[in-house]
């Protein structure tokens, strides 16, 4: 009993030490860089950072200093910790390469690794990490006595890795997201393909919420394709109307050339008939005064 009673002291004073030591750096933020999607994924029903397997993933991690009596620390190892057993870690510092970062000052650090095959890490679920951060500091009653802890940050599950179908399954449904589409569409035809894009897209988000990541890979496929066949259809029905609108200029333009004609040679027509008046009138002044008689002499 007395045995059990010194163990169980024992590992109190354990515990209490351990409670004891502070944490001095805190890890304030992660980021995680160049997703293939990131965002609400229909699939797992949850918001993720997603990377394609064989893709570079990168975490940004933010340390800092909040020792509050002002003291340095010495960041020795920042990593990353995955539920399928891997850790990936900084290349920034080691043990014998520490970071120094000075009180209530933050220094980001960047963990590169490759993306791993979904047999190794499936593409079924969102996976779970936990960011650590490896540090040491001096003893504030002790300054020759330097003391090592570690950080470790809560547990996130918004890790995603994508198949190849499925991680192109979302770029095709990320580049129809950004497609550009007009209100109303002029053609006929063009409104026409524009539905049946719409069309495919829902079906393809139905058959990527159920997991078939191939077909919807190809509905999306088919629903890009229409959008593009429906602007060529467009660009040939505005084309068309243009080019109706440049004939149709054209002949009103003949045609107030013509009525200009006309009404030219018509007032040219007056202009010479007038003077045909004129000439007619001075011949018959010319011909009556050749043709009055001559005044006779005066008879006594």
């Amino acid at each position: 009993m007395k045995m059990r009673k010194s163990i169980l002291a024992i590992t109190a004073l354990a515990l209490l030490a351990l409670m004891s030591i502070p944490a001095y750096a805190d890890i304030t933020g992660h980021t995680w860089l160049g997703t293939a999607f990131s965002g609400h994924d229909d699939y797992y029903n949850a918001s993720v950072n997603a990377y394609a397997t064989g893709s570079t993933a990168v975490l940004t991690v933010t340390v800092q200093n909040n020792r509050p009596l002002g003291s340095n620390i010495s960041i020795t190892r920042v990593y990353v910790t995955f539920d399928w057993g891997s850790t990936y870690a900084s290349t920034q510092m080691n043990t014998t390469n520490s970071i120094l970062i000075t009180n209530g000052v933050s220094r980001t650090f960047y963990i590169n690794f490759t993306v791993p095959d979904i047999s190794v890490a499936s593409n079924l679920y969102v996976h779970a990490y936990t960011i650590f951060a490896d540090y040491n500091y001096k003893n504030v009653t002790n300054p020759s006595q330097t003391i090592s802890t570690r950080y470790q940050s809560t547990l996130y599950q918004d890790f995603a890795v994508f198949s190849p179908d499925q991680a192109a399954a979302m770029n095709l449904a990320d580049v129809i997201d950004t497609f550009p589409t007009p209100s109303t569409w002029e053609s006929a035809q063009a409104q026409i393909l524009a539905n049946e894009a719409d069309n495919e897209t829902a079906t393809a988000f139905r058959y990527y919420e159920q997991g078939n990541f191939a077909q919807a890979k190809q509905s999306f496929t088919t629903a890009l394709n229409d959008l593009n066949q429906a602007w060529s259809a467009e660009q040939s029905y505005l084309t068309m109307l243009q080019d109706l609108d440049i004939q149709r200029t054209q002949a009103e333009i003949g045609s107030l050339n013509a009525m200009t004609s006309f009404f030219n040679g018509l007032s040219t027509m007056w202009v010479l008939f007038g003077i045909g008046w004129v000439l007619l009138g001075i011949g018959y002044i010319i011909k009556w005064l050749r043709k009055r008689p001559e005044p006779q002499p005066a008879t006594s």
